[in-house]
């Protein structure tokens, strides 16, 4: 009889691990990660003048106005980088998915731009995703579940949650 009183405290302190413990163990990993100098972040390698042939009017209308990526605005949204002309002669990237631990699972985002005349890497901007342990995972009306590193903060003090829109008008201005 005596053997059997362990049983209930075993069983809670197992269910306990087996559901949280992924999540610990991910969350001081992703802090460790996070902490490492120069893995996060944005890097802006060479600052590129472009010339007048790279831009474009911004659209008066609010419909064309609504089709148009946000990401391509520099100078404070005065200026319009015409897209089809730049990818002439950059490549910008798809962000590349990269699984740094399988617990949590951790992953790196890394969006690039290079100059294609000579392959050079232009900048580039790195975020992690800790996505918290099998507990966690789910995602919560389509969006993703998790912390985020570096977090950034707008000037109105919104917190934004990677930098890699703002890759392109850190990387380019108008000559």
């Amino acid at each position: 009889m005596n053997k059997f009183k362990w049983i209930p405290l075993i069983i809670i302190v197992g269910s306990f691990v087996g559901c949280y413990g992924d999540m610990a163990i991910s969350n001081l990993l992703f802090k460790k990660y996070c902490n490492g100098e120069g893995r996060t972040g944005q890097f802006i390698y060479e600052r590129v003048p472009l010339g007048e042939e790279y831009f474009r009017p911004i659209p008066k209308g609010g419909v064309e106005l609504r089709r148009v990526d946000n990401g391509y605005f520099i100078n404070e949204r005065k200026l319009l980088i015409d897209q089809h002309r730049l990818i002439q002669d950059f490549t910008i990237s798809r962000q590349k998915k990269t699984m740094l631990s399988p617990i949590g699972p951790i992953y790196s985002y890394e969006k690039n731009i290079i100059r294609k005349s000579d392959g050079k890497v232009l900048s580039k901007s790195v975020s992690l995703l800790n996505k918290k342990g099998w507990w966690s995972r789910k995602s919560v009306l389509g969006m993703t579940v998790g912390d985020i590193c570096p977090e950034y903060k707008s000037k109105s003090g919104i917190v934004l949650k990677s930098d890699h829109g703002e890759l392109l008008k850190n990387t380019f201005y108008k000559d």
